[in-house]
């Protein structure tokens, strides 16, 4: 199976809410950083939108979406022309208004916890389960891990400095758990992204820009797949784009470990069909999995209804499938020293009778 492959990010803040930087030198730190796209979702509002912004930058695609809610149960919607009103006791009814407008959306940083030295312990967690309509959900925050991580700023400023990749090193496993369990319903998409703002802050008379846009831009990063080049109208490249973040067609990568470019998860059935991730394909006793790690390093681990059925070391696997079911791949990174860390998430193939 040919598949083209786009690496981009998302979940960042401009000027128009809460970012410290315009939608222009947002994509500057895009093009240095080698990624294709980005994704603008700025807090309620659509504004980069109405003022024309959305295109290319630099080499670099800008669309917009936008995260709407206020003080919890934040959903990152895309491919809407409007702005939704928020309703946080009801966010149901957000995700419905962004159904009807066409748009499709994902469950902002789900599982996000409080910590009383950021925002006076104030979080943005999601609190209604009994939704439905929704794409996916972020599993992978990097925001949200930092701001839980630490309570005083001692310590914050010490691991920031000594540390600063932390969050893009563990996803949190609560995030994990819950996405494998709504699996079991119905096909569900993973997402990550930085939230990034690059805050400003002062260390004594030295002004500091905290976890700048072009140091997020190398660390959770999103690659699509496509089965055709990536069209350089606008029209065009957003619906190939926003096709395969509706579908699952991409995995999440942390960048910074080593580049996650060429992973590939794809199955195969007796009759030569190839499907790739967010597809479904027929079950037969000869389907097989096919898998491609970027690097010698990886440890790839074949998981199943959520839970691990198969762990190996090869760079290139085939996994011969015995009953149907939801799979999905994480490769972890095997450094030279200490426990392999979390690296890809792919999203799930769907085997059925």
């Amino acid at each position: 199976m040919k598949e083209h492959e786009y690496s981009g990010h998302l979940h960042i803040h401009s000027s128009f809410s809460d970012g410290n930087a315009s939608v222009e030198e947002i994509a500057r730190h895009a093009a240095s950083s080698g990624l294709t796209f980005i994704g603008i979702t700025d807090h309620n509002t659509l504004e980069g939108l109405k003022k024309g912004l959305e295109g290319w930058h630099n080499g670099v695609l800008v669309f917009f979406g936008t995260e709407i809610n206020v003080e919890k149960n934040h959903y990152i919607a895309f491919n809407i022309r409007e702005k939704i009103p928020p309703d946080d006791e009801n966010p149901q009814r957000v995700i419905d208004a962004v159904n009807a407008r066409g748009g499709f959306g994902y469950l902002a940083h789900p599982v996000e916890k409080g910590n009383p030295f950021f925002l006076k312990g104030r979080f943005f967690a999601w609190d209604k389960w009994d939704v439905s309509g929704f794409t996916g959900l972020e599993i992978w925050n990097f925001g949200s891990l930092w701001r839980a991580a630490y309570n005083s700023k001692i310590r914050v400023l010490f691991w920031y400095f000594y540390d600063i990749y932390r969050a893009a090193r563990f996803p949190d496993p609560e995030g994990l758990a819950i996405w494998d369990s709504l699996l079991q319903e119905r096909p569900v998409v993973a997402f990550a992204g930085s939230d990034a703002h690059s805050f400003q802050g002062r260390l004594g008379p030295f002004k500091l820009s905290f976890f700048p846009y072009g140091f997020l831009f190398r660390t959770l990063n999103t690659h699509i797949l496509l089965e055709e080049e990536l069209s350089r109208d606008l029209p065009g490249a957003r619906e190939q784009i926003f096709s395969s973040l509706r579908k699952g067609r991409f995995f999440i990568g942390s960048d910074y470990l080593h580049s996650t470019r060429g992973f590939r998860f794809s199955a195969l059935n007796k009759d030569d069909d190839e499907v790739s991730m967010g597809q479904e394909i027929a079950y037969s006793p000869a389907t097989v999995l096919r898998i491609v790690s970027p690097s010698p390093r990886g440890l790839i681990r074949v998981i199943k209804n959520g839970r691990v059925v198969y762990e190996s070391r090869e760079q290139i696997l085939a996994f011969k499938v015995l009953k149907p079911g939801t799979f999905r791949v994480e490769v972890c990174w095997r450094p030279f020293l200490g426990r392999p860390l979390p690296w890809i998430f792919s999203n799930p193939i769907y085997v059925r009778y």
